[in-house]
């Protein structure tokens, strides 16, 4: 996909969006608006998010795994969301684990919300002028991985 990127838009009228069609993963995300690409639509935060998958700033978890079984963390201390804010991995483990459907809205509100700052943060990003130290920052936070079991 990339290598397409790299060509594709410089052949595209500059005045007109620029379209990728069903784009979702956040490193794919960043890597399609660093080649010109305008918008991007996706199913994968909310198909993730019914399937146990959570994206955060420090990459991808699977509320599945036992580790969070008795974890009383958010899913990410630095998120804003209503299910970060308000219930931590041990409840959000438990109820998917128990197929409460409220493990599914909880956990698609968490991503939605983060594919939302993700996009509010590269849009300053760009207008300020600093998308390639944006860039670096994003890639190196979800470098470090999930936060450490306890």
């Amino acid at each position: 996909m990339f290598s397409v990127l790299d060509h594709a838009p410089g052949m595209l009228p500059a005045d007109k969006p620029r379209y990728l069609m069903g784009v979702g993963k956040p490193d794919d995300i960043v890597g399609a608006v660093r080649r010109g690409v305008d918008m991007m639509d996706c199913v994968l935060p909310s198909r993730s998010g019914r399937t146990g998958q959570v994206f955060t700033r420090h990459g991808v978890l699977n509320i599945k795994n036992a580790r969070h079984a008795d974890d009383p963390r958010p899913l990410d201390e630095a998120c804003a969301c209503p299910a970060c804010r308000g219930y931590s991995r041990a409840y959000l483990h438990h109820v998917f684990r128990a197929r409460e459907i409220v493990s599914s809205m909880l956990l698609t509100w968490h991503n939605l919300h983060y594919y939302q700052e993700l996009m509010a943060g590269m849009r300053t990003a760009i207008a300020e002028g600093r998308f390639a130290a944006w860039e670096a920052d994003f890639h190196a936070a979800r470098a470090e991985g999930d936060i450490a079991p306890l």
